[in-house]
């Protein structure tokens, strides 16, 4: 089986990864092993810098969480599969009506999605009149 190792900058919660350094190599799938969490084993001098995977096979990208030696250039990878990206071009193809949204800051007030965040500040000036109050 062939497998496809990358490093992945992006967040995990994007649908378009940024994914670079491709390495191609041979991989050995576990005995007992599933599509959404495969294991699998690689021969590479190289593996540490990858954190990302694609199995051409499966026609899946997946999210490498753990690495384990198993001897002299020998690793297992434990994979768990990116849904997102996997099917990329099904989620960007489809039309929606957003209900909720996610900025950074407070969000778009012309979008009430009931999460708008508002600020009740009380500003308080005091001027010292020199001839007095009257």
């Amino acid at each position: 089986m062939e497998i496809k190792l990358y490093y992945n900058s992006s967040d995990n919660r994007c649908v378009q990864k940024i994914i670079e350094n491709e390495l191609t190599i041979p991989g050995t799938l576990r005995e007992d092993t599933s599509l959404v969490t495969p294991i699998v084993t690689i021969n590479s001098q190289t593996i540490l810098r990858y954190n990302y995977a694609y199995i051409p096979e499966f026609r899946r990208y997946y999210f490498i969480n753990n690495k384990e030696s198993v001897r002299n250039n020998l690793w297992r990878l434990y994979l768990e599969v990116d849904p997102l990206m996997s099917f990329k071009a099904d989620i960007l193809a489809l039309k929606v009506v957003v209900d909720k949204q996610s900025l950074e800051s407070n969000g778009d007030e012309y979008i009430d999605d009931g999460s708008l965040v508002t600020d009740n500040v009380m500003f308080k000036t005091v001027y010292n009149f020199s001839g007095g109050f009257n």
